[in-house]
């Protein structure tokens, strides 16, 4: 078995908590980033192209095998322990948080592997509901803890597709594989530029000075609500309208802006304006990262501007506050841009800054959006940071 790990995290807190709660020591422990994404946004289950990143909030979880067949995992975060036997694990008619608990198990077995029963600890640190991937964080930590307990370990990025996997098919969340990606194959101080089709990875640096902030609209978004599939519903009635002209198409990625003309007509209003946003953001995707590879931080914060006037207007997946969170970054000296982040409807904002301006930009967005909304917002730094890592506790 290969061992995947940079230095090994201090968690002589967590094992303490694992040795309370099951009276043993853990033998692995996998960590696993949130994600924060700079650009391409309801992109990736189109097969196109998303520029994301890993970032310093992460979940954390232990493991030890159990020679019973059963499975216990139990959440530091809501105190709650799951229980089921893993050679009876099946998808349930409704999800609910315990599929995210026990879904990286199922998905392990249906990728042939054989995760033993086991004791599970976890806990994560990245904000719910927030757009920051605290979900596709869980599930690939679970995912590389039930491989390592299993006696294996796979390139993070079969980890990645277990942990999709589990959250598509177990937790019946439609989602694209970026998130996982993303969370599993993080290197620290670069973004991914992740091409959906291939699965081919490059990481690219984000230059120190650049500072990217994540600001919390207050709004809770829930991915797996109505909203979400609909928009995927609605780009698939228009491709079928565009593949009578064009039938060589295969995904939404394919078309450009002659062919999305060329069948406007075809289409209803509605599909149109949602490819139309796929379309320009998979371009702004590939501008994006070479502005990045030049250091080119303007050209960067304008798309961002641009990716959020779209993702508002084409894809229609923004909100007030959100909105109110864009416009006070744009007022905001030293911002060169800002975003929605995550599949939206709430959630979080991106915002991208001049890192000698850092103290202030906070300060100035905290106020125009309670000017705005009345509201208060939490602004919090985030720096690009690693992806899966997997080790031995020390404990077994």
């Amino acid at each position: 078995m290969n061992e995947r790990s940079s230095v090994a995290p201090d968690i002589t807190d967590q094992v303490a908590e694992f040795r309370r709660r099951f009276g043993r020591d853990p033998e692995w422990a996998a960590s696993a980033g949130g994600r924060v994404n700079l650009i391409g946004e309801h992109t990736d289950y189109h097969q196109g192209f998303v520029f994301p990143a890993a970032i310093d909030l992460r979940t954390v979880t232990l493991g030890a095998r159990r020679d019973d067949g059963r499975l216990r995992v139990f959440s530091a975060n809501t105190d709650q322990t799951v229980e089921a036997r893993i050679s009876e694990l099946a998808v349930p008619e409704r999800a609910t948080f315990e599929s995210y608990l026990l879904g990286p198990f199922y998905a392990l077995r249906q990728a042939g592997l054989s995760p033993p029963g086991a004791d599970v600890w976890l806990r994560g640190e990245i904000p719910l509901g927030g757009g920051l991937s605290s979900s596709a964080s869980l599930q690939v930590a679970l995912s590389g803890l039930g491989a390592a307990l299993a006696g294996l370990f796979h390139d993070p990025q079969e980890i990645a597709k277990i942990a999709h996997t589990a959250e598509r098919e177990f937790c019946r969340v439609p989602c694209g594989i970026m998130d996982q990606l993303a969370s599993a194959c993080g290197r620290p101080g670069h973004a991914l530029l992740i091409d959906c089709r291939s699965q081919i990875l490059e990481a690219v640096p984000v230059p120190e000075a650049l500072a990217l902030f994540v600001f919390d609209s207050g709004v809770k978004h829930a991915v797996g609500a109505g909203e979400y599939a609909r928009r995927q519903q609605e780009c698939a009635r228009g491709l079928a309208a565009a593949r009578k002209l064009f039938p060589e198409l295969s995904a939404a990625r394919d078309l450009d802006d002659g062919m999305l003309s060329a069948a406007r007509t075809r289409m209803e209003p509605v599909s149109f304006r949602r490819l139309r946003h796929v379309v320009a953001e998979n371009a702004r995707v590939l501008d994006a990262a070479r502005a990045l590879r030049a250091g080119d931080g303007e050209t960067l914060g304008r798309l961002l501007f641009a990716s959020h006037e779209s993702l508002r207007d084409d894809y229609q997946v923004s909100c007030p506050e959100l909105d109110a969170l864009v416009t006070a970054a744009a007022e905001t000296s030293g911002v060169l841009g800002a975003r929605l982040t995550g599949a939206g409807f709430g959630g979080n904002a991106l915002v991208l800054a001049r890192a000698e301006a850092a103290a202030q930009v906070a300060e100035s967005i905290r106020e125009g959006f309670a000017r705005a909304t009345g509201r208060v917002t939490e602004g919090r730094r985030v720096k690009p940071a690693g992806g899966l890592s997997v080790w031995r506790s020390g404990g077994g």
